[in-house]
């Protein structure tokens, strides 16, 4: 079971990538995770952008703004 999650994330996730690159997005780094796959990208497309979400960073050093969105089931964010 666990691993037929893990595939079905992985697809999720190569599909969500196919759909931002055909938009011009860069993915930096990819997180398959047991409950939702997470993307990280560069330059998002209108589409992620008109439907983010503005989260607050927040560590020792200081703060940071973070967009995230959904697609393909996968959370897609940039900072």
């Amino acid at each position: 079971m666990i691993t037929e999650r893990i595939a079905e994330h992985v697809g999720m996730a190569t599909a969500a990538q196919a759909w931002l690159q055909a938009r011009g997005s860069r993915v930096t780094e990819m997180r398959v995770w047991m409950r939702r796959p997470c993307l990280e990208i560069t330059c998002p497309p209108n589409e992620l952008v008109n439907r983010a979400n503005h989260l607050i960073e927040r560590c020792p050093t200081g703060t940071r703004s973070v967009w995230m969105a959904t697609i393909e089931g996968c959370h897609v964010i940039w900072r």
